[in-house]
């Protein structure tokens, strides 16, 4: 590595994107690696997708990191980290944060962690963001994020933030051979695609929003419709379960690529039946995958036993408060809520 000056802090761009994965990419191998673990796969469109989509809602929240190479050819700036957050009624989520191995250790991922947290850049001298209890944004009152099981030294600094490693979430992948474990829905319900709602009329986008944002209200306590639309707009199609013309039980998305939720239920029995609609509604291309918390148990027994199986290290929530949403709901990735 060049001799390198002091560290800068700005706001991200697009433009940054492609340098910003490659130090995902370059942070990610290098830990595990060291597991033995498998390098990331080179195709990232769909996490540039994700990465711009949380850019467009929390541009405030999207911070890098700058070092000056001092000496050969390539002296200049050099980007070196990133953190991505979001805010959504009230929950303050870390999206992404990391930094190249050849700087770690500098206090570099906690600087991009100031700076995220607050929204807006931190003067020489000023603290870094209190936690929870003390926020410079006061509409916030949760602080969250998922991590990984093999970074413990990164985990420390997120618990020392208030946001506390509570509850291991699972990737489940593979491909359904028992459908039995997935039960078709009962005659008294039935699935409707949101499509086919937000088509209703000029008043159909506008139902289908307060629906899905009472399911939210009363399962994770928060809203996202800008989440929402973005999933529809990536191609995931979005299914609401509800007993025949009467109450609305839960939804799901699924989509031809494989990729599984959220998934949203007011009963948790009702999951293995949510996941059997997105599996039997969207013809998936290949395997299926879902990040499943550890809480969600009857999702997790019901993908086990149709013959997903447990893919990698389970990740980790980190929570701010001792009350998790998730036993009713499955989230989107380990990026967004």
């Amino acid at each position: 590595m060049p001799p390198v000056g002091p560290v800068t802090y700005r706001l991200g761009r697009e433009a940054d994107m492609v340098t910003c994965l490659g130090v995902w990419r370059a942070a990610v191998d290098d830990y595990q690696g060291r597991l033995n673990q498998p390098p990331m796969p080179e195709e990232t469109g769909p996490l540039r997708r994700h990465l711009v989509h949380l850019l467009a809602t929390d541009p405030d929240r999207f911070w890098v990191a700058e070092v000056e190479r001092t000496e050969g050819a390539a002296a200049g700036p050099w980007l070196v980290g990133f953190a991505m957050a979001t805010v959504r009624d009230g929950l303050w989520y870390l999206a992404m944060l990391f930094v190249l191995p050849a700087v770690q250790g500098r206090g570099i991922g906690a600087g991009l962690l100031d700076r995220a947290q607050a929204g807006r850049d931190m003067p020489a001298g000023v603290p870094a963001v209190p936690g929870p209890d003390n926020a410079f944004d006061t509409r916030i009152h949760t602080w969250g994020m998922a991590t990984d099981t093999a970074q413990p030294i990164s985990n420390g600094l997120y618990a020392r933030r208030g946001m506390v490693p509570r509850l291991p979430i699972w990737r489940l992948a593979g491909e359904p051979t028992r459908w039995s474990a997935l039960p078709a829905l009962p005659a008294s319900l039935e699935a409707v695609s949101f499509d086919a709602i937000a088509a209703n009329g000029h008043e159909g986008p506008r139902r289908l929003a307060d629906v899905v944002d009472g399911i939210d209200r009363e399962v994770i306590g928060l809203t996202h419709q800008a989440d929402h639309e973005f999933l529809r707009r990536d191609g995931r199609a979005g299914f609401l379960v509800r007993e025949r013309g009467g109450r609305v039980l839960g939804y799901v998305y699924g989509s031809t690529t494989g990729r599984i939720g959220p998934v949203a239920a007011l009963d948790p029995d009702l999951l293995p039946s949510l996941l059997g609609v997105a599996i039997r509604h969207t013809p998936i291309l290949g395997t299926a995958g879902v990040w499943v918390p550890g809480s969600a148990d009857p999702a997790i027994r019901a993908l086990l036993e149709a013959g997903l199986h447990f893919d990698r290290f389970p990740g980790l929530l980190c929570w701010s408060r001792p009350e998790m949403p998730f036993a009713r709901y499955l989230p989107i990735n380990l990026a967004m809520v």
